[in-house]
Parts: C-alpha cells; sequence; structure tokens
C-alpha cells in the first residue's frame, strides 16, 4: 500500500516538478483557487449530508493545445449517517462517518464556449482511503465562477 501511494504522489507532482524545471512555466498566485461542496450521501440504509472544501492549482501549460492540468488537495467529510430501523420505521443517529485529505490531478478540456468536461484521478489519505476517480461537466459563470 506504501509503495503505490508513493508512486501515486509522484505521479501527482510529475507536472509540478516539470513545472518548476520549465523556464517558460512559472508558478502564479493567480493560478491559485478555492473549492468547496456539499454532498448527499447513501449506504447501507443510511443517508447523510456532508462537506468538502479544496484547493487546487491550474497549471499553464495544455496538453495537445487544449486539455488543462491542475492539481488539488482536499477535506472531505461524509457526515453523520442518520439510518432507519425497518422494524419500526425509527430513525437513529450513528455515528459513522469517512472523513480525510485527498490528493487528485484534473484534466480538464473544452466541450463549448463555456462549459468544459473534466477527469479526475487520485487517492484518499482518509477513513476511507483508496483510488479516487470521476467525470463530470463544469460551467463558467464568468472568468471567476465555475460550477
Amino acid at each position: 500500500m506504501r509503495r503505490g501511494v508513493f508512486l501515486y504522489l509522484l505521479m501527482c507532482l510529475s507536472p509540478v516538478a516539470t513545472a518548476a524545471e520549465s523556464p517558460s512555466i512559472t508558478l502564479k498566485a493567480s493560478s491559485i483557487y478555492l473549492g468547496g461542496g456539499i454532498g448527499f450521501n447513501t449506504a447501507s440504509g443510511g443517508n447523510g449530508t456532508g462537506a468538502q472544501i479544496l484547493g487546487g492549482y491550474l497549471f499553464d501549460f495544455k496538453l495537445n493545445g487544449n486539455i488543462s492540468t491542475a492539481i488539488e488537495l482536499g477535506y472531505m467529510n461524509s457526515g453523520t449517517f442518520d439510518v432507519k430501523n425497518f422494524n419500526n420505521d425509527a430513525t437513529a443517529r450513528v455515528n459513522d462517518e469517512a472523513k480525510g485529505l485527498w490528493l487528485n490531478v484534473v484534466e480538464t478540456f473544452p466541450i463549448g464556449n463555456r462549459v468544459e468536461g473534466l477527469v479526475r484521478l487520485g487517492f484518499d489519505f482518509g477513513d476511507d482511503d483508496g483510488l479516487m476517480a470521476g467525470t463530470g461537466l463544469g460551467y463558467y459563470f464568468n472568468t471567476n465562477w465555475f460550477l
């Protein structure tokens, strides 16, 4: 497991090393971004509302001319799960939640004028540690606000 985490971290940080060594790429404060989210989670008959916060860095270089690369570090908490007892329909608060840090590499590519697709791959170092992967769509309201 440690070897896998080390190799993954090495893979995530390779764009950082490339950016730092290349004379044409400089790290800029304007490329740092913050984000957050709310999650509605369901597992084994229970549900919980959680939240996450993240910080990221969008690199200046583009892969294949239009694919942007970013690295993100975040903290996630699934929230405490409410579990319904199916015998008498009672609801109980169970002290069971997943929380912890995660690290992702995010690749984004334009689909339309304000819409882009994204692919993320990373590792969760928290209570439910393991690989993270996802795809999605994003919408730019303006240059500073993205959903």
